[in-house]
């Protein structure tokens, strides 16, 4: 189980960096509900050796507006759902190796070892 587990850096493997992001959550009120933070890759520094392809899809404007059309033709509603969580999850196959972000510190020689994705990634 688990996002990642501390190894030993492999000799041929430079770890990518990382950073904390920080977000801060209101109440309607604008008084504040929690403190949030994300730990994210620095996936604009992997080689291409590093991953495959990415793919997102994506939907022609011309594909929306027959849809919309025929919806409205037969009467129908439309809902909408946004699954920005759903590749946050999931595992990875390939080896990735991160630092801790600035201020955190590991053993000398010992890296994270990716076991699912995180923001950042390609």
């Amino acid at each position: 189980m688990g996002t990642f587990e501390i190894v030993d850096t492999p000799t041929h493997v430079l770890p990518l960096p990382s950073r904390f992001t920080y977000h801060i959550k209101r109440n309607k009120d604008c008084t504040i509900s929690r403190y949030k933070a994300r730990l994210v890759a620095r996936g604009d520094m992997q080689t291409e050796d590093e991953y495959s392809t990415t793919f997102a899809p994506t939907s022609r404007f011309t594909a929306i507006r027959t849809i919309i059309s025929l919806a409205t033709q037969e009467q129908m509603t439309l809902k909408h759902w946004d699954i920005t969580g759903a590749f946050m999850t999931a595992d990875i196959d390939t080896e990735i190796y991160l630092d801790l972000p600035p201020g955190y510190e590991l053993p000398n020689g010992k890296s994270i070892k990716l076991k699912k994705s995180l923001y950042g990634l390609r």
